[in-house]
Order: C-alpha cells, then sequence, then structure tokens
C-alpha cells in the first residue's frame, strides 16, 4: 500500500481508491495510513449522517453535495483520508458517488477507502447481490487493489 500512496503522490490523479471487498482490511488500511501520514481522516457516513438529521429527504443529494465540497475544501490541499463512504450510495440521494469524489479530488486530493472491487478496468462497489451494487468501467482514478 505504500508503494501505491506514494506513486499517487508523485502523479497528477487527485483521487486514490483503496479497494477491498472486506471492511476490515480497510479499516486496518484507514488505521495504518492515519498512523503514518499526518493527513485530516473524514468519515463521510459520520459526517453525511449529522448533516441529514435536519433536512428533509427531497434535499438531502443537494446538502450532501453541497456539504462535501465545503468541508473537503477546508481541508485542501489534501491528501484527506475518506473512510466510510457507504452512505453515498444509499438510492433516494440519487448520487454517482466516483464522480463525486473525483469532482472534490480537483480541490483537495483524496485517498477513500472504497469496498468493493476492481478487475478488468471495472470497479464496483459492493457485491452483486448486495442492493446498492454499482460498477464503473475504466474509472479517472488511480486505484490500487489492498490484499
Amino acid at each position: 500500500m505504500r508503494k501505491a500512496i506514494a506513486e499517487f503522490l508523485r502523479t497528477s490523479y487527485t483521487c486514490l481508491l483503496l479497494v477491498s471487498p472486506e471492511i476490515r482490511r480497510l479499516e486496518h488500511a484507514a488505521d495504518e495510513l492515519s498512523a503514518t501520514y499526518p493527513w485530516p481522516h473524514l468519515s463521510l457516513g459520520r459526517g453525511l449522517g449529522s448533516v441529514f438529521l435536519p433536512v428533509i429527504p427531497r434535499r438531502r443529494s443537494r446538502e450532501a453535495q453541497r456539504w462535501m465540497k465545503t468541508r473537503l475544501g477546508e481541508l485542501s490541499p489534501g491528501p484527506v483520508l475518506c473512510t466510510e463512504i457507504d452512505l453515498l450510495f444509499e438510492p433516494t440521494l440519487e448520487l454517482d458517488p466516483l464522480r463525486l469524489l473525483c469532482d472534490i479530488g480537483r480541490i483537495t486530493r483524496l485517498v477513500v477507502t472504497w469496498p468493493g472491487s476492481y478487475l478488468h478496468d471495472l470497479l464496483a462497489y459492493a457485491v452483486p447481490d448486495h442492493s446498492h451494487y454499482r460498477t464503473w468501467r475504466n474509472p479517472e482514478v488511480y486505484v490500487t487493489l489492498l490484499e
């Protein structure tokens, strides 16, 4: 993982996805990165969850995008370690989480723990049986698989 981080930091990519289907592996990677690098760490799930409480459901998508751009923009230039991204995939929000992360990455470089898989240029969130399963072909981000 450290080699992938070093390569990412030398490139012009703005977003690095650390991909694994195992949540414990992602948590371990986040802990390791937090202990190694002085980067801010932001749990998107916790942050967005607290933002959504006073917001009516039909406005949550717009509020999610606004909050993420503002909060992550405050941490520019980054990198910022983003974890617990699951809430971004809530179908009622109608977000494209990968596009949102790429857009924000232009403001603040991101390192994101991504629960899913990456094989033959196909990035997946979750597993096929999961209700929020999504895929992207040839994502325009730096992807590394965690083993």
